[in-house]
């Protein structure tokens, strides 16, 4: 069993003191039904001759807990009224020695609460804590029904192993992946002989999709940028529905602008996330997490009955938190954007298509976000120097007259050609400060050989070098608020390693070795492939500064011979596309506002006018 860091042990309980904390019952053995045995180390306040329990079980090392217990007691065991239960997993740590051979994590659960039941120190209610793989372990219990399991906080987890779980878009997170292993889980082997969607993975995802199998009160909580987070709300609103009748409504959930942890100062709780800090976040996970043990483990009458079910965390333009008490938060209607040839974010259909460079051999690089490795930042990070490459193109409306929310899930429609038969399609989404700051808000990718959304083997459909093709990547759930004076920016690029698998982009066997192909790779966005973003969002209008100040009008239209054009600022630059995305005229440094048009044929055309400002506006007129 590898040794992991420090901080990944210091994530899983919050807690950085100086002082060794000296379990009360050190290096104990659980019997298993099994016949074999589990370690252990329990925490019993002096004060306290029996008491309710709270239950860890962690992989990563009950030893890690001497340097402090979580929810902020550090070393001070007796400024609390609970006695912790500490337990390695079998086939880690102290229970290394344990049988391998058919593990059943749910069972092992069941066996320590029986434990914990039979002691002289116990009263008569067991709650459970733990973020990751001590979440999931947490909902592994809540199969068994064990009549002492109480309540439960699972963090930033919920259990699920599916193929969209290490598959993102058909990618495999392969920096995630090989962090699994170094953990000492040695999940690879199984996921890397499972590349597509199949049987095998519905199963595995029907056998460890736990919301109906919860009957007891839960506040889960996750994180803006934690990997998780997307399954965590689909898994909150069906814990919603499908939990016991009894308890539907004593689900909680908190969502923070927090990290997954594991590696890196930022963990769930903590206000430092990446480059930002947000101090109306911090801790706010311990704070709701006693409220909530302490109400259904002591009976402390402290209104948590009162709390509204859903809390979330605004990031952006107001750092405050939000409430609901619906089950989905998520904004059913869409505010869009189109991409644009001048690299604009507007509110028309833009012409045109913008190309860039894929070279396997240089990928993107993955710059913060919902990662989990040792080699990555986690969080919001500047993407700033991606402006530079060549295998990125950028996309950003114009500054916002006024604040900007979303919350749900963001899609990128987007049209792709390319010269070879595969590729990867990233996004990343930032919020551009007035300052020249892009910081991230969230990402995705897609595989284009699985852009019909089929990822089994036989849905596996290559491109056409040349043909263009409609992809929809799909990003995180997520809350957000652009302030006024800001600007959304998306970067569209191809490989983005090395949180994500490098596809070779040759249309050959997925994960193989090989130099690969060098891919030229065009977004197209025009009235024929019209590539938006569709944020989820009220928004009455995406008030754009530049948009909103500059206006034209085109006369007559249809027209003949002359088009004039109206408008209450200097032209720059004139360019008209026919309906085929076709440039068929071109006017820099513009002196007069009345276009010849006697040679054009019959039909549609779309004028772009850049102005003095740098504005650019898009409209249509017909030639008759």
């Amino acid at each position: 069993m590898k040794t992991i860091n420090l901080l990944l042990l210091l994530f899983v309980f919050g807690s950085t003191t100086h002082a060794q904390l000296t379990p009360t019952l050190n290096d104990i053995w659980i019997p298993m039904s099994d016949g074999d045995s589990l370690s252990a180390d329990v925490y019993i306040p002096s004060t306290v001759t029996t008491g309710e329990v709270i239950l860890v079980q962690t992989p990563y090392n009950k030893n890690g807990f001497q340097l402090g217990l979580p929810l902020g007691i550090g070393s001070n065991l007796d400024n609390q009224a609970y006695i912790w239960v500490i337990v390695d997993w079998r086939g880690f740590y102290g229970s290394s020695g344990a049988d391998l051979s058919n593990v059943d994590r749910a069972q092992d659960a069941y066996d320590i609460c029986d434990w914990i039941v039979a002691q002289t120190w116990h009263g008569d209610r067991i709650g459970t804590w733990g973020p990751s793989a001590l979440g999931g372990v947490q909902y592994q219990l809540c199969t068994t029904h064990h009549p002492n399991h109480t309540c439960a906080v699972p963090m930033v987890a919920t259990g699920t192993q599916s193929y969209e779980s290490y598959f993102y878009g058909g990618v495999l997170e392969e920096a995630r992946l090989n962090q699994l292993d170094a953990l000492g889980y040695g999940v690879s082997t199984v996921v890397m002989a499972n590349v597509y969607d199949s049987f095998a993975w519905d199963i595995a995802d029907n056998n460890s999709w736990y919301a109906d199998d919860i009957s007891i009160p839960t506040l889960q909580i996750g994180g803006w940028y934690d990997h998780n987070i997307d399954m965590m709300m689909t898994f909150y609103k069906d814990a919603r529905s499908m939990a016991d009748v009894a308890v539907q409504d004593e689900q909680w959930l908190l969502v923070g602008p927090w990290v997954h942890g594991g590696d890196g100062a930022a963990y769930v709780g903590s206000p430092n996330q990446g480059q930002l800090t947000y101090t109306n976040a911090a801790y706010k996970s311990d704070s709701m997490a006693w409220d909530f043990f302490n109400y259904y483990l002591l009976d402390s009458v402290n209104n948590w009955q009162n709390t509204d079910l859903i809390t979330y965390f605004d990031m952006g333009g107001t750092d405050t938190w939000l409430t609901s008490n619906a089950d989905d938060i998520a904004i059913p209607n869409y505010d869009i954007l189109y991409l644009d040839q001048n690299g604009g974010l507007i509110s028309s259909t833009g012409i045109d298509s913008s190309t860039f460079i894929s070279d396997p051999s240089n990928p993107s690089p993955t710059i913060g976000g919902a990662t989990l490795s040792q080699f990555l930042d986690q969080g919001p990070y500047d993407q700033s120097s991606l402006d530079a490459r060549t295998d990125i193109v950028t996309f950003t409306s114009a500054a916002l007259n006024q604040d900007v929310s979303i919350t749900g899930r963001i899609q990128l429609d987007l049209w792709i050609s390319a010269d070879q038969a595969d590729c990867d399609i990233s996004v990343r989404l930032v919020d551009q400060y007035p300052g020249g700051e892009n910081m991230l808000i969230t990402d995705g990718i897609k595989r284009m050989r699985f852009r019909n959304n089929d990822y089994t083997q036989s849905g596996e459909v290559f491109m056409v070098p040349g043909e263009v093709y409609n992809v929809q990547v799909d990003l995180p759930f997520t809350q957000y608020t652009w302030k006024a004076g800001h600007k959304i920016k998306i970067y569209v690029g191809g490989n983005h390693a090395i949180r994500f698998n490098v596809n070779l982009q040759d249309g050959g066997t997925m994960y193989q070795a090989g130099s690969g192909n060098i891919a030229n790779i065009s977004v197209h966005h025009n009235s024929t492939y019209p590539s938006q973003i569709k944020l989820p969002g009220n928004n009455t209008t995406l008030d754009l500064a530049n948009e909103s100040s500059t206006t034209f009008k085109l006369y007559p239209n249809p027209a003949t011979d002359k088009l004039f054009i109206q408008t209450n600022k200097a032209i720059n630059r004139i360019k008209i596309y026919n309906t085929n995305g076709k440039e068929v005229l071109k006017e820099n440094n513009v002196s007069s506002a009345i276009i010849d048009i006697a040679s054009f044929q019959s039909g549609m055309y779309f004028i772009q006018l850049t102005f003095a400002d740098q504005t650019t506006l898009v409209d249509k007129f017909i030639v008759k």
